[in-house]
Parts: structure tokens; C-alpha cells; sequence
């Protein structure tokens, strides 16, 4: 083998590594990348690839990881040179950044029919600067939702031809990739809440919560999956899908809803804790809200 041969050889196998790293690297860090809403800044590192990775995708740091995992509150000490978008307590009230006030009120109050009012009696330790209740922790979250909407679908929109078929190929479908660049929660919920407003308004209320909790309950219900009619399709039962949807996602990817799960993940074992129904200290079995 030749000089010419043996480069040849040796590009070649640099570019095979640099293909399984990056495969590699895209399906560690694609949550990291949906989750935040907006492409993030990747920071160079000794893993780093040449090229890097595209935006909104590093190399997962086992420090960051072994970080957060010691914590136990709801806000972690953001450690130097964290890429991770860590959560921080706030000083003032919350200031929605994809609704109004009231449009936010309203969502907040569509969240706690959905997840069930029960939720407000449960004893909770709140943290300083946390959210109130699950039900404010689930709209927060939704508004974070709606607001990252133009820029996820700018993000990946911008993919190029190769990034995409890389998404598509991750995926195994065309389908999740299609959402990502076309999926406008702001819009669903601009419009549903105006649905809800009119719905309000021919009734003889001014709004959705000046309407009796019994009412509140009928109008969810006639856009809910349970329908009388489910060939109706509108912009309530849009709302509704989403806000369904992203409250379940919200409030069990929440610390309290994976307490109630149960959830034995984001910690080492010496063994696999096995994926059986496990008890609370108080003796009750946990399992998922039928919703």
C-alpha cells in the first residue's frame, strides 16, 4: 500500500468514526435540544468534533449530570461552563411571555379542570421563587411551549439537507420531523382562547372565568375527547388536544408528578431496580392518573 493509499485509508476511517460520533451525539442530545425550545450555544470541549455539531446539540457532560443528580430542591447551583439551561428561582411574580395575563389565567384555569382539582388539597413543600401549585408549574411550562414555537420551527426549518435526513433517519419517520417544522402551538391557543371567549360571551359572560365551575366543566367537556359529537373539529378542540397533551407532559416530567410515578430514574444503582409497581414510605402502590 502506497503513500496515497494509506491517507486515503486513514480519511476514510476518520470520516466513518465521525459519523457514528455524531449519530451518537444527536440521539444523546435530541431531548436536550426539544426540551429547551431554542437552539442552544455548544461550547467546545475535548469531545468536540470537527466540524461541531450543529446548534442545539453537544456533547452530554457526566459532571453536569452527577451535578444535578446530587440536588435534591428544585433549583440547582449552575456549576462553570454548564451548556444546560438550568432552571432559577424568580424574585417577582411570573410574567407570561406567549399569553396575557389573562389569556394565562384562563390557561391556568383550563389545567387544573384537566389534571383534576385534587391536586390543590395535596400537601407540597413550596421553595422560594418555585411556582405556587402543579397547576401554575403546568402553565408556566405551557407558555414556555407556545413562546418556543416560531423558534423550534426556525430551527428546524434551517436544517440542512443532511441534518435533515439525519433527523428523519433518528426518527425512523418523516412524520415527527414534518411536525417540528410546522407544529404553531401559539396559534392553537390564540385561537381557542378566543373560541372560549365567544363561547363565554353567548352565554351573557364576559369571560371564561366569570362562568359558574359547573359550566366551566360542560364547556371542556364539549371539546374534550369525550365529545358528543367527535366529528367536531374546531379551534376549542384543538385547544384542548394541546392543553391535554402538554399539561399530562408538564406535571409528569415535573418533581411531583415523578414522585407520584415513582420514577426510579436520574439515579446510580448496583443494580437494575427492576420495572415493577414499587411502594411509597407510607405503603400505598403509585401508578400513573388515569386521565
Amino acid at each position: 500500500m502506497n503513500r496515497d493509499d494509506r491517507e486515503l485509508e486513514q480519511d476514510q476511517n476518520a470520516a466513518a468514526l465521525s459519523r457514528r460520533d455524531w449519530l451518537l451525539n444527536f440521539g444523546s442530545a435530541v431531548i436536550l435540544s426539544g426540551f429547551a425550545g431554542m437552539p442552544g450555544k455548544s461550547q467546545h470541549t475535548e469531545h468536540t468534533l470537527n466540524p461541531a455539531l450543529p446548534p442545539g446539540l453537544y456533547t452530554p457532560s457526566i459532571d453536569h449530570v452527577m451535578h444535578a443528580l446530587n440536588q435534591d430542591g428544585p433549583f440547582f447551583s449552575i456549576p462553570p461552563g454548564a451548556e444546560t439551561q438550568f432552571v432559577s428561582p424568580r424574585s417577582g411574580p411570573f410574567l407570561p411571555q406567549a399569553f396575557s395575563s389573562e389569556e394565562f389565567t384562563v390557561t391556568r384555569r383550563l389545567v387544573e379542570l384537566i389534571l383534576g382539582e385534587g391536586l390543590a388539597t395535596a400537601p407540597a413543600q413550596q421553595a422560594a421563587g418555585a411556582p405556587a401549585t402543579p397547576y401554575d408549574e403546568v402553565a408556566e411550562w405551557i407558555d414556555l411551549v407556545a413562546f418556543s414555537g416560531p423558534g423550534i420551527r426556525a430551527a428546524a426549518r434551517n436544517l440542512t439537507p443532511e441534518q435533515r435526513a439525519l433527523a428523519v433517519a433518528y426518527f425512523t419517520s418523516e412524520e415527527p420531523v414534518h411536525q417540528l417544522e410546522t407544529f404553531e402551538p401559539e396559534r392553537i391557543c390564540k385561537e381557542g382562547l378566543a373560541w372560549l371567549q365567544q363561547e363565554a360571551a353567548s352565554r351573557s359572560f364576559t369571560g371564561f372565568l366569570d362562568v359558574p365551575p359547573a359550566t366551566q366543566s360542560e364547556l371542556l367537556t364539549f371539546i374534550s375527547d369525550i365529545r358528543p359529537d367527535p366529528d367536531i373539529h374546531n379551534a376549542g378542540t384543538r385547544l384542548f388536544a394541546f392543553l391535554k397533551a402538554e399539561a399530562i407532559r408538564g406535571y409528569y416530567t415535573s418533581r411531583r408528578g415523578l414522585k407520584e410515578l415513582n420514577y426510579a430514574g436520574n439515579a446510580f444503582y448496583g443494580q437494575s431496580p427492576g420495572c415493577g409497581s414499587h411502594s411509597t414510605p407510607d405503603g400505598d402502590t403509585n401508578s400513573a392518573r388515569d386521565r
